[in-house]
């Protein structure tokens, strides 16, 4: 019997490269959105844990091209805004009133960002497939579990501390994480199963009954649909949009607070959101009119959080993030956020057509958040996005298909026969 041919020696470091990025990407689809339901603190562990095993993954491969990924985003519009708005924020603690903490929040923000950026630069070209269907699985029990603590009621969830912030937090992690799921699914072509997704995130939003994540949901859904006509088109309007919010924010007390004043003498009282809203408005106003030396700096980072906190601000003044831009940053803050938005949403544009209105309603529901008034400037919040940037990351890397080469058919050719010829 003749001896089989020996099979080559498989390579230990790309398969123990395989199963580490297997299991920092299941943490990263499963741990996280699960732990988000029960627990404010744990993805401060469960983002550092993902990270470093995909980086470890990344020492027992080929080296990438690191430096030059770094450079290659550090060059384009939105990494440049950001690097100055790393920059400027760290500068504006030498005026802020609480220095020490302001600093503290900067190393631990600042700190995740730079981690997470270096991660994305050591992610291989290419991810397998097969990787693409843990996030939108790792939904799943997520979802589940948020709608069922969502009816029960978050009065009887007394064994979690502060048990309704958690379980809006864990609605708008959910929120956040969809739409990179949804990326991986249209990848694979699973048009069904993204739909039967989003459903079920809706539904579970609406058991915990959030608006700002039924609001984030419906207009990145809006963002979706006309990015599908024209990605990069969709991603240059919405950039120009998103800039000109945040450019022009000192404008919007004194323009949208009579609109509010109105709106509340009109329905006389019977909303009370709007007159909350008209006084958020005139504190704004108030506030941009007291202090104008202060447009051009900033009153240092930190201080329109804890400022509120302490005394030194009123309690309803507004949380959205274009007011605690322009307070604690001012002008330079605010032309450095414009370039990251602007920056972001073009090249999410330009993206590959399969993943780009998923990139482009990711960052609206992302904005819609921010803007709302939700505590976007503490570190869940960036935490949360630096996931949401792994998973798109993912699935942008996972888009690659190997083709097979079409059978070519090669005509016979007769060989005639020596011995006929010679009779």
């Amino acid at each position: 019997m003749p001896l089989s041919r020996a099979r080559p020696l498989d390579d230990p470091a790309a398969d123990a490269a395989l199963l580490l990025t297997r299991l920092g990407l299941f943490v990263l689809a499963f741990a996280v959105p699960l732990s988000a339901v029960v627990s404010r603190r744990a993805v401060f562990t469960l983002l550092p844990i993902g990270g470093g095993l995909l980086v470890l993954a990344a020492t027992l491969l080929p080296r990438p091209p690191i430096e030059r990924r770094l450079a290659r985003g550090l060059t384009t519009t939105a990494g440049l805004g950001g690097a100055a708005l790393l920059v400027w924020t760290a500068l504006s603690i030498l005026w802020t009133p609480f220095p020490a903490d302001a600093g503290l929040r900067w190393l631990k923000e600042g700190g995740t960002i730079l981690g997470v950026a270096v991660v994305l630069a050591v992610l291989p070209e290419r991810t397998r497939t097969s990787n693409l269907y843990l996030f939108p699985l790792g939904l799943v029990p997520a979802g589940v579990a948020t709608a069922v603590f969502g009816l029960v009621g978050a009065q009887r969830l007394s064994v979690f501390p502060d048990p309704d912030a958690t379980l809006v937090r864990a609605v708008v992690s959910l929120v956040v994480l969809v739409w990179p799921a949804l990326g991986a699914l249209a990848v694979r072509e699973r048009w069904t199963s993204a739909a039967l997704l989003v459903v079920g995130i809706t539904l579970s939003a609406m058991a915990a009954w959030t608006p700002v994540a039924l609001t984030a949901l419906a207009l990145g859904a809006v963002a979706f649909a006309l990015a599908t006509l024209s990605p990069r088109r969709a991603g240059t309007v919405l950039g120009v949009a998103a800039a000109a919010v945040l450019l022009l924010a000192p404008a919007i007390p004194f323009v949208f607070g009579p609109v509010f004043d109105r709106l509340g003498a009109a329905l006389g009282g019977s909303v009370p959101e709007f007159g909350a809203m008209a006084r958020a408005l005139h504190l704004w106003a108030d506030i941009v009119a007291s202090s104008p030396a202060r447009v051009l700096t900033g009153h240092g980072l930190d201080l329109a959080t804890r400022g509120a906190v302490v005394g030194f601000l009123p309690p309803e003044i507004p949380r959205s993030l274009a007011f605690e831009i322009w307070y604690d940053l001012g002008l330079v803050g605010a032309v450095a956020a414009a370039a990251v938005a602007y920056g972001g949403f073009v090249l999410a544009g330009r993206t590959s057509e399969a993943v780009a209105p998923f990139l482009l309603a990711e960052i609206v529901s992302g904005l819609t958040f921010a803007l709302w008034g939700l505590d976007t400037t503490e570190l869940w919040w960036v935490t949360t996005l630096s996931v949401g940037a792994l998973a798109f990351a993912v699935v942008i890397r996972g888009q690659y298909r190997t083709e097979r080469p079409q059978a070519r058919v090669v005509p016979t050719v007769e060989v005639p026969d020596r011995r006929r010829a010679a009779s």
